[in-house]
């Protein structure tokens, strides 16, 4: 059995023969997201459980790191060099954040006099705009460093091609080759992907009032005791209330005062219980759950709950893993393997080697990693080659070895195998000490050995 990976060296731009959807719409003559990528940051921002969630999501899918797999050793080393002089480890972790919250992430390939990138940027997702034809080709990008809000298409039009000062244009336009464009769900025949999130806005919204009219509750509190002074005048209702006050500076609950001329109503203390709205509570808890259900994050996590268990939690971390997975697979390390590495110019396959150098995600978990290995052993004793466990591993995510490591390993076995003084356990026995511990009765002691110290007693 062989396994061999393959990619294709070098992108094809997407040009159906079909026409991008609403492409022809009378009243638009630019292509706009198909979100209002600020309306979904300020929801993020102002929902605690949310940010959370989109936290733990980008942690999982970065604190495993990942690795390049086929090519020679050193073109692998060579890659994690320059990974590390691009500062990859944190665009990473930008990248996901940017899918999380509009769906949209684009990497700019910064070129400094010279042909491959030299830097990389993560652009401003909230002031894209992609330039594409009918066919959904893309033939650039735009950034609009400015102000949108009120304008109309031909305003916005204005702007970006109104001239700088240096000469250049207010709009920032990119060439396609200079940025990679990431999609976190790509459906139909969109250029833009729909933000995953979208469905959370309602609830996100419907939480922020909830939690606006909790606030307001806490900052309009009523005063915990009423003082009533009966058949006092103003000047004696004042005076009295400056007493109260005075000696008690320490007291932590607000008193409301009043007065009456009726000289027979005596003074009444009466304790105001606190508008606390338990319902509410409830009904904030119920849309944290939506949210945590959009974002795969198991609600144990973020939620305080009496009913989880250990099979609840590992039936809610499944779903979890796939979708960290599914980031991985089959939205970064596509578009990583497809267009960052031809632009590095590590793309082509080495003549010495069968597969061609890729980007690849270690595997997630430990306990995923565990699993990984102990099906390694077994499909070693059914006698798969270095080569394929090798292959089998990368596809899989435990990255970082080469054939030549088992090799080399076994090999150090057998010469270790060779020399007796490494294994004295393995030594054979001493034949005259062979029978010590056979024909023993009862008392430990064998009938020669009784026999002897009998006869050397009586001697």
């Amino acid at each position: 059995m062989r396994y061999e990976l393959v990619s294709p060296e070098e992108i094809n731009i997407r040009e159906s023969k079909g026409i991008v959807k609403d492409l022809y719409d009378p009243i638009m003559k630019i292509r706009e997201p198909l979100s209002e990528y600020k309306v979904m940051l300020e929801l993020i921002q102002q929902d605690p459980t949310l940010a959370r969630a989109f936290d733990i999501i980008v942690d999982f899918a970065t604190h495993r790191g990942f690795d390049f797999i086929g090519g020679s050793k050193d073109k692998r080393d060579k890659l994690r060099t320059l990974f590390d002089t691009l500062n990859f480890k944190q665009v990473l972790p930008n990248l996901i954040y940017s899918l999380l919250y509009y769906g949209d992430a684009f990497l700019e390939l910064r070129r400094h006099n010279s042909k491959t990138p030299t830097e990389l940027w993560v652009l401003e997702t909230t002031e894209m705009r992609i330039v594409y034809d009918e066919h959904g080709k893309v033939l650039g990008y735009v950034q609009r460093p400015f102000n949108m809000a009120g304008m109309s298409e031909e305003q916005v039009l204005e702007e970006e091609n109104k001239e700088m000062e240096d000469g250049t244009t207010q709009g920032i336009p990119f060439l396609e080759k200079d940025v990679i464009h990431f999609r976190m769900k790509w459906i139909g025949s969109q250029v833009y992907s729909y933000n995953p999130s979208e469905s959370i806005s309602t609830v996100a919204s419907t939480k922020l009032y909830a939690s606006n009219y909790l606030m307001k509750i806490f900052m309009n509190m009523p005063p915990r005791y009423l003082a009533h002074l009966a058949g006092v005048g103003k000047s004696d209702y004042q005076f009295a209330k400056k007493e109260f006050q005075a000696a008690k500076t320490n007291f932590t609950h607000t008193i409301a005062f009043s007065r009456s001329n009726d000289p027979q109503s005596k003074l009444q203390l009466q304790k105001i219980e606190p508008p606390y709205d338990k319902e509410l509570i409830e009904i904030i808890k119920y849309l944290n759950n939506e949210v945590l259900k959009i974002t795969g994050v198991p609600r144990s996590w973020l939620e305080e709950s009496g009913t989880e268990n250990r099979g609840v939690t590992e039936a809610e971390q499944r779903p979890f893993d796939v979708k960290i997975m599914s980031i991985h697979r089959n939205i970064l390390e596509p578009s990583i393997n497809r267009k960052l590495l031809p632009a590095l110019g590590s793309s082509k396959k080495p003549k010495e080697t069968k597969s061609n150098l890729a980007f690849r995600f270690n595997e997630i978990s430990r306990k995923g990693e565990m699993e990984i290995l102990d099906n390694v052993k077994k499909l070693k004793e059914m006698g798969l080659k270095h080569e394929a466990v090798v292959t089998y591993l990368d596809e899989r995510g435990v990255l970082g070895l080469d054939p030549d490591d088992f090799e080399d390993l076994e090999a150090k076995n057998a010469e270790l195998a060779k020399d007796k003084d490494s294994f004295p356990s393995r030594k054979p026995m001493n034949k005259s000490m062979k029978d010590m511990t056979q024909n023993r009765n009862v008392a430990g002691v064998s009938d020669k050995s009784g026999a002897k110290m009998r006869k050397e007693a009586t001697a």
